[in-house]
């Protein structure tokens, strides 16, 4: 038995439920979709988020000791106490910012990576303690007794720790471009996914009206045409389609009715 034939045996309501059926479904799969790309958006700007906080605040830092190295030459150059001012600054906004960042790699939800990040913050707030008591040194007022010497003493440390803030803040550019990609993918992806479903609707729609006026409008209207002959004494034109369902039937009871009246005039 083809599919044909078995699809022609389904009654006519079941055949309706069917095909109304395909629009809903394709709006049930986009919504299940839009939830789905709603959830993965919204991970996706948290790590977008941490990662924009985190990039500023590393530069912030970076800004704040690269500030306070050059008042540090001010200050051996003009012996100004004034130059000092970002150095007493730094020793505020470093330690803050630092923080912040830690804050901020704590919320990482993969295991791997925080322990990774936090290691590498570990380490750049043991240098960053020790360029802040160079700082507090000169700051403080205290004597030193060749303080050019130490600036040059612990340039290749300060040298360092700036490489290391640099590094760390340009893995978390890399990353704040990767995500800002993915949100474009899945931007994109649920413009397609919106377009599929209306697609899909309206082509389910279509084949819908189209198999109803196969299968029910030219029908109903060649059984009128029939009933019409009828009336007029005439024979029918149409045959049975041979359908299983409501229609179909009718169609046979209406052959048999046509039959048996013309017998009846032939009696």
């Amino acid at each position: 038995m083809s599919r044909i034939s078995i699809w022609q045996r389904i009654p006519l309501g079941v055949q309706g439920v069917v095909f109304n059926s395909l629009p809903l479904l394709a709006v049930l799969i986009t919504a299940l979709f839009a939830y789905y790309s709603n959830h993965q958006r919204e991970r996706m700007e948290l790590s977008l988020n941490r990662h924009f906080e985190m990039v500023e605040s590393l530069v912030d830092v970076h800004t704040a000791l690269l500030s306070a190295e050059s008042s540090l030459r001010g200050y051996l150059l003009t012996h100004d106490t004034a130059e000092l001012q970002p150095a007493i600054q730094a020793q505020t906004i470093v330690p803050d910012k630092l923080t912040h960042v830690r804050t901020l790699i704590q919320t990482i939800p993969k295991e791997n990576r925080r322990v990774e990040k936090l290691g590498r913050l570990d380490a750049i707030q043991g240098q960053v303690a020790t360029e802040l008591n160079v700082l507090a040194r000169f700051s403080a007022g205290s004597s030193v007794p060749d303080p050019a010497a130490l600036v040059l003493q612990n340039q290749p440390q300060f040298d360092a720790l700036l490489q290391q803030l640099a590094a760390l803040r340009d893995n978390e550019q890399r990353l704040l471009s990767k995500r800002i990609d993915e949100i474009r993918s899945v931007r994109q992806r649920d413009f397609m996914l919106i377009f599929l479903s209306v697609f899909v609707g309206l082509v389910s729609r279509a084949i819908a009206l189209y198999f109803f006026h196969r299968r029910v409008v030219r029908r109903v209207r060649q059984l009128t045409e029939n009933v019409r002959r009828l009336r007029d004494s005439a024979s029918p034109v149409h045959e049975p389609s041979g359908h299983a369902d409501d229609i179909g039937e009718l169609e046979r009871e209406f052959a048999r009715a046509s039959a048996f009246l013309a017998e009846r005039r032939i009696s």
